[in-house]
């Protein structure tokens, strides 16, 4: 049934509504959307923080859950995902062959401690560890991150002498990093936990390369010189001390057998001298006997010299004379 209106000379008819009629229908419709409204989820990655007239009221974990319409708000943190920040590059395209982009190297030189320029190039990965933090004091968490991050990378690098970055280590800057980095994202209470920093690189700049490679060859040849010298030192010392060693022994033995002849030939003296004491006549005898002996045992012939005949040969004296001596000095012994 239709109503009619007159505005003027026009007449319009409107339709006439029953709402006894269309009241469960609207009811229902109402309904429906207080339950959409009132009814959200979080994923297995997430969790919600849930706000109340703009206020923290609770964190809400993975699953589904209730809110009050337009009172409540809930915002939605991945604190699963890993995120990444790269510094001095860029990864095109991540896999097997893995592209980076490196015309980024501007923001990686940095200032080590004796004015030299290094090319310092690293990746951060963070997750977000406490919602209710991150939600309420980090407005943009890129440049938060990226911010410190330099910071503290510069801070460390300048600390440092040019060939101490180029050739301490990577793992010993990234883990240094990583503890500074970490306490000034907990001194802001940001709810961020750096989980790694990696260093990709750590060299001089592209444009002054070649000049470092050059004196790094330099460096390398000198000290493959010194290390050469000094092998050859040591062997050389090593001979000596064994020459040194070989002369010391050889002395040493012919102290020995110096000192053993000596007290041999003592010995054999001090025998004979006790000899003379007992009896010098006798030993001077005796003595007289043994030389003459032994002379007349060595020669083959005697000359026998007259002043008036001249010499005269004697044969065979040597044998009889000899045995006559030897059996005198034999009675001598026993008579001693």
């Amino acid at each position: 049934m239709n109503k009619k209106y007159q505005f003027g000379d026009v007449e319009v008819e409107v339709p006439e509504f029953d709402f006894k009629k269309i009241f469960p229908a609207f009811f229902f419709a109402i309904v429906i959307l207080l339950v959409y409204l009132s009814v959200y989820s979080v994923k297995a990655d997430e969790q919600g923080v849930l706000l109340r007239l703009g206020k923290y009221n609770s964190i809400a974990s993975p699953g589904l859950h209730f809110k009050v319409p337009i009172i409540d708000e809930v915002y939605k943190v991945k604190t699963s995902k890993q995120f990444v920040e790269e510094f001095g590059f860029r990864t095109i395209e991540a896999g097997k062959k893995t592209r980076f982009s490196n015309t980024y190297e501007g923001e990686s030189w940095t200032l080590t401690n004796d004015l030299s320029v290094a090319e310092v190039k690293w990746q951060v990965q963070y997750i977000i560890s406490n919602p209710k933090d991150y939600k309420f004091n980090v407005k943009n968490v890129e440049s938060t991150i990226r911010d410190i991050s330099e910071s503290v990378m510069r801070k460390i690098v300048g600390s440092k002498l040019f060939d101490k970055v180029i050739k301490e280590g990577r793992q010993l800057i990234s883990q240094e990093a990583k503890a500074l980095m970490q306490q000034k994202l907990d001194v802001l209470e940001t709810g961020i936990t750096i989980k790694m920093v990696q260093l990709q690189s750590v060299v001089p700049p592209s444009i002054v390369m070649d000049a470092y490679n050059q004196v790094a060859r330099a460096l390398q040849n000198m000290e493959k010189m010194i290390n050469q010298a000094e092998r050859d030192s040591s062997l050389k010392l090593t001979e000596a001390r064994g020459e040194a060693l070989k002369i010391r022994n050889q002395a040493l033995g012919y102290q020995y057998r110096t000192v053993q002849k000596a007290d041999g030939e003592t010995q054999k003296f001090l025998k004979i001298y006790d000899s003379y004491l007992l009896d010098k006549k006798v030993f001077i005898t005796t003595k007289m006997i043994e030389t003459m002996t032994e002379i007349y045992l060595n020669t083959n012939q005697l000359n026998f010299v007259d002043p008036s005949i001249g010499a005269v040969p004697l044969l065979g004296l040597n044998q009889s004379m000899g045995s006559g001596f030897e059996n005198f000095i034999k009675e001598k012994n026993k008579a001693r």
